[in-house]
């Protein structure tokens, strides 16, 4: 085991999205994430990946639920599904942030340009499978590509 940082550092925010095949996008940013951070994310990360039919589901987080995020979405030609309140069981993206924090806690970063690259490389070793594996956990149709 390797010693504990003595002092706790700022906060780091990471936003993603998943679907069956592939890590679509995601970011990191110092700090918290509030609704303008997320719909600058929807918009300028999310969207130019999206397609027609797409689902994009969220939970209930109050960032969540501006009407900006949701024309976002809907313009796009996805569709929105909000998750009934606390149920993280139904969201895949649950288990793909508890692979990353793992990855993270064994790379122990000590400075934001550390980190910045470990979640590079933690997103990268998310696999095809476990990308299945982790929608049919949430009871999502997940055959095989």
């Amino acid at each position: 085991h390797g010693k504990r940082p003595s002092q706790r550092g700022k906060r780091v925010s990471i936003l993603g999205a998943i679907s069956l095949r592939e890590v679509v996008t995601y970011c990191n940013l110092m700090g918290s994430t509030d609704g303008l951070t997320f719909e600058a994310f929807i918009s300028q990360k999310l969207v130019p990946k999206l397609w027609k039919g797409a689902c994009v589901i969220l939970d209930n987080c109050s960032i969540h639920l501006g009407e900006d995020v949701r024309n976002l979405i809907e313009d796009a030609g996805a569709k929105l599904i909000f998750l009934p309140p606390y149920s993280p069981d139904f969201s895949p993206i649950e288990n793909c942030f508890s692979k990353i924090k793992s990855i993270l806690r064994s790379i122990k970063a000590r400075s934001y340009p550390e980190l910045a690259k470990a979640i590079d490389e933690a997103f990268s070793q998310v696999s095809s499978s476990d990308l299945r594996n982790w929608f049919s956990h949430c009871c999502y149709c997940a055959s095989p590509a």
